[in-house]
């Protein structure tokens, strides 16, 4: 790409790339001194690394429950997304990384309805509101079964909406 080629020394770098079944991203700079067609850039300090989803995702706008293993009481939050290995909530607290949850998802009206464990894999904070956090919960305990009800709801969901892009 040209835009690279012509960037100056210091610009940031974005990189993006796969490996079978792993999607990694680093921050860089362009370095001074060119090879051809090719820029040389800093090595990079921090190295992201997701796994690339399997599953098809349904968005969702639906109010679930759930608790926190270690404390007493129970939360609410929204259901955002949902796939047969995990889901998106927005809560109005921080759940820290590998906090277990118990989530009671139930969907009026549709034919959907599980409670199992999760485990937070991430959760950020909301730019725009001050107790908005958006978190990723990975499933542990859900059941073979329940596994194939959620994949065969998100499929049918998603067939009933043609021109919904899944995630």
């Amino acid at each position: 790409d040209e835009d690279y080629l012509n960037a100056p020394a210091s610009e940031l770098v974005r990189v993006d790339f796969t490996m079978s079944n792993f999607r990694f991203r680093f921050d860089s700079q362009v370095e001074p001194g060119r090879d051809g067609k090719l820029i040389r850039i800093v090595k990079p300090t921090k190295l992201y690394k997701s796994v690339i989803r399997k599953g098809q995702r349904l968005r969702l706008d639906a109010v679930i429950g759930y608790n926190v293993w270690t404390e007493p009481g129970r939360y609410e939050a929204v259901l955002t997304d949902l796939s047969p290995v995990g889901l998106r909530m927005i809560a109005d607290r921080q759940l820290p990384k590998n906090t277990l949850i118990s989530v009671n998802v139930y969907l009026p009206g549709k034919s959907l309805r599980f409670i199992c464990q999760g485990l937070v894999r991430w959760c950020t904070r909301e730019t725009t509101e001050e107790r908005r956090y958006t978190c990723g919960v990975l499933f542990t305990t859900l059941s073979n079964e329940s596994t194939k009800r959620v994949e065969r709801f998100v499929a049918e969901e998603l067939q009933k909406n043609p021109g919904f892009e899944p995630l």
